[in-house]
């Protein structure tokens, strides 16, 4: 029974061992640590109709980073700030550094350090004493990742391969970055030689600025021209990101590079615009066991930073600030309240869309909003029809000299409330009803005071009479008591 047991348990694990085997050949659709296998059912199925749901865990890439290549908004990263083996993706550096410092027209004669590289190297491949123009040499450099003409770039350029490794670093330091060293010009394993995933996309980022850069690293394909050693060639890209017809073509590519070494492992630092929004993927040692991983890795950054922004017209945030106003004299009974919704119609050749990471959407609206000026041409008062011109708009892009105009129409009818006999102003403009009602006041007012001081003269001249009629009294008074003293004289 044991030995039964055994059997059954040993064969369970071979059938195991075969269906993981078939599962690494396959493209995975979960990606955990790029130490394990790439297939692992803890890790949530990566959904490509959603890609703003990927999560760091449906990644190979060991170290990440995603950013905007314009502003340098982080958008996704991890272990970013890890020092790593970056391989041939070292070449951005030295591409950037040559660009800056060289006309790339001038002509050529590769130098024999070309030749000085280990035997497993990538190469164009270019022969010391060959006569070629340096634009050849650096689109051989970054397409076919020749560490032949690495080399040959760093000794024409700055004399020396230690040289032109001391401006690397140089430029790496004026750049700001932290957890970079170079101690070649080709990115073969060295113990002294690591980047990080966030100073590459830096350097990337610096690199793409420049517009012979943006030219070599986004070629699909270039044709060397022919020499005195060869006939002329035409060379692809290893980034297949760029590459027309290839299945890993990435829409909107504009670059960059490739780097894999068995220490490295699959790196890619790749770009993409769409929309006004240009990105740039850094990714690092991805797994070996599968060979699509930094491809796979690479699609799912960029279309997950995409996800991240979304473009806006002007009809989607005019209808966001939702403009209305009260319409006086409509019936009780209208379904919104007598309130109407005013309609933006553009003018003829005007637009305006913005596209912005979705969390910068309030900002975007503000501005917006308090670059609108708004003139009515028509009072609010029923009854309206449904498209009745009520004003203009005027719309005055804090960025842009182009002045967008609208006339705001409104979105309903409303019928005016029936003519009262206790309200004969129900028609009429609530300005109208309002002058009334003060000239009404007034009039009430001025017959108040008119009152009052008939009141008040009413009073005084009682007292007037009263106060006469005393000192009649008083005098009458005072007369007889004459009298009787004189009738007691006599």
């Amino acid at each position: 029974m044991n030995k039964l047991r055994r059997q059954l348990t040993a064969l369970a694990l071979g059938l195991l061992l075969t269906l993981s085997g078939w599962a690494a050949q396959a493209a995975p659709t979960a990606t955990p640590a790029p130490t394990l296998p790439p297939f692992d059912v803890s890790v949530p199925a990566y959904d490509e109709q959603h890609p703003e749901e990927l999560t760091p865990d449906q990644l190979y890439a060991q170290a990440f980073i995603l950013i905007n290549q314009d502003d340098g908004r982080v958008l996704m990263e991890k272990n970013a700030d890890v020092r790593m083996n970056p391989a041939s993706t070292t070449k951005i550096m030295t591409l950037l550094v040559a660009v800056e410092m060289i006309n790339v027209n001038e002509s050529i004669r590769v130098p024999d350090a070309a030749a000085d590289i280990p035997a497993d190297s990538s190469k164009v491949p270019v022969t010391p004493g060959e006569e070629m123009t340096m634009k050849d040499l650096l689109y051989g450099m970054m397409l076919k990742s020749g560490n032949d003409a690495a080399n040959a770039v760093a000794v024409l350029v700055a004399g020396s391969i230690e040289n032109f490794v001391r401006l690397m670093n140089e430029k790496a330091a004026q750049l700001g970055c932290t957890g970079t060293h170079f101690s070649n010009v080709h990115g073969y394993t060295a113990d002294d030689h690591y980047t990080t995933a966030r100073d590459l996309a830096t350097i990337t980022r610096a690199a793409m600025e420049n517009s012979t850069v943006r030219n070599i690293v986004g070629s699909g394909q270039y044709t060397l021209g022919a020499n005195n050693v060869r006939k002329e060639k035409v060379i692809e890209n290893s980034n297949l990101m760029v590459v027309w017809g290839s299945k890993f073509r990435y829409p909107g590519g504009t670059g960059v590079k490739t780097g894999t070494t068995s220490a490295a492992g699959q790196c890619l630092v790749s770009s993409a615009s769409r929309n006004g929004i240009s990105l740039i993927a850094v990714t690092l040692k991805s797994t070996t066991t599968f060979q699509e991983a930094k491809w796979q890795d690479a699609t799912r950054l960029l279309d997950y930073g995409f996800s991240q922004y979304r473009t806006y017209t002007f009809d989607d945030l005019y209808n966001m600030m939702s403009l209305t106003k009260p319409v006086s004299g409509a019936r009780k009974d209208d379904p919104s309240g007598g309130v109407v919704k005013l309609n933006a119609l553009l003018n003829r050749n005007a637009s305006y869309e913005r596209t912005v990471y979705v969390d910068d959407l309030p900002d975007l609206l503000k501005v917006f909003q308090d670059n609108i000026t708004v003139e009515y041409t028509r009072s609010f008062t029923a009854p309206l029809e449904v498209g009745t011109v009520m004003g203009n708009l005027t719309f005055t892009p804090p960025d842009s000299e182009d002045v967008v105009t609208a006339i705001l129409v409104s979105d309903r009818a409303i019928e005016a409330a029936p003519v009262s006999v206790l309200n004969p102003f129900a028609l009429l403009p609530d300005w109208v009803t309002a002058v009334f009602y003060a000239i009404l006041a007034l009039i009430v007012l001025i017959l108040g005071l008119r009152l009052i001081l008939r009141v008040r003269r009413a009073r005084k001249r009682a007292l007037a009479r009263k106060r006469a009629r005393e000192k009649a009294r008083i005098r009458a008074a005072r007369q007889r008591a004459a009298r009787r003293r004189e009738r007691l004289k006599a």
